[in-house]
């Protein structure tokens, strides 16, 4: 991950804008002011698109793809990040905690945080400048922001009210372009600050805390990543894995299962295949496909290939040429 700047100063005009893509990092880039990287984790080839709104002090947008995403994200520096997925119970997660059909989500701005997105998801986003936002709290509602912060990093909604929610926000990126009458920047940012400071007022109880065998899984996943992503060129085999994390081939299996609903070579693969397309797409060009694939730990050109199209859709040869 590298150093995000902060968003664009202030503007007294609406800013919106409609981005397509048919890959994951494309996507990511395509959230102006965000520093993300995409894994694409269920096979197919990628359709996402972004539409995002900006105002003098808050980012809106909305996000849509038809494959699961492992997204590595961080919104700009001091702000406010609120997301609000359209999904099942248990279809998404945010840092290996389950979400619910009524959770929104909440992280800082400038910290790194991890998502598991739904197979084929839409997700709102909201990221508010921090102290704009507290100082709105503050005068309308007498509230403390840092103090509601502390109280989790997901809001559980009444039922129904998330719909609302995101009825709201959708009405207000249709708004913003409107040709014949235009909402102005303010008028358009009030209306979301309202819409926020009602979550707080209408929160339901909390769910449940996150087990400690989920808590212990989604470690055993994270050391996993990390692992492989140390060491590129030499993917470890089951038995090194149990042997590096002190688990039984069975309980492997079921941190893979319960955290990302695959097994653990499925996932390593995955993750090594969408390195080998960063490197395709946006390196320098220069390098042969081979080197690339051995670089992390694909020894057979021809099982490669085949893994590479059925993941992404297309063979290397062609994300090469599209980079």
């Amino acid at each position: 991950m590298t150093a995000i700047a902060p968003p664009p100063s202030a503007q007294a005009h609406p800013l919106r804008r409609v981005t397509r893509s048919r890959d994951a990092d494309e996507q990511a880039h395509n959230l102006s002011q965000w520093d993300q990287r995409y894994d694409q984790l269920t096979p197919g080839s990628f359709e996402g698109a972004v539409t995002e709104l900006w105002l003098p002090r808050t980012q809106v947008f909305v996000e849509t793809a038809n494959r699961q995403l492992r997204q590595t994200c961080a919104a700009w520096p001091r702000s406010v990040w609120f997301g609000i997925p359209a999904a099942r119970d248990g279809m998404m997660s945010l840092g290996g905690k389950p979400l619910s059909s009524r959770a929104v989500c909440i992280r800082d701005g400038g910290a790194e945080f991890d998502l598991l997105t739904a197979p084929d998801f839409n997700l709102f986003g909201v990221v508010v400048d921090r102290l704009a936002f507290a100082d709105y709290l503050d005068r309308r509602n007498h509230q403390d922001l840092d103090r509601l912060l502390l109280q989790g990093d997901v809001l559980h909604l009444p039922p129904g009210r998330k719909e609302t929610l995101i009825a709201t926000l959708a009405d207000i990126l249709a708004d913003a372009d409107t040709p014949a009458a235009p909402a102005s920047a303010d008028a358009l940012q009030l209306r979301i600050f309202g819409a926020l400071a009602g979550m707080f007022e209408e929160r339901d109880s909390a769910p449940a805390a996150l087990s400690r065998s989920r808590l212990l899984h989604q470690q055993a996943v994270d050391k996993v990543r990390q692992y492989v992503l140390d060491h590129p060129e030499q993917p470890p085999t089951i038995p090194e894995l149990c042997a590096h994390l002190h688990l039984s081939r069975r309980a492997l299996q079921n941190c893979f299962e319960d955290v990302t609903g695959m097994p653990p070579l499925a996932y390593m693969r995955s993750l090594r295949l969408n390195a080998v397309r960063r490197a395709l797409r946006y390196g320098d060009g220069l390098r042969p496909i081979s080197r690339i694939a051995y670089d992390w730990g694909f020894t057979h050109m021809s099982q490669f290939a085949r893994d590479y199209k059925r993941l992404f859709g297309e063979l290397p040869s062609d994300s090469l040429r599209q980079g």
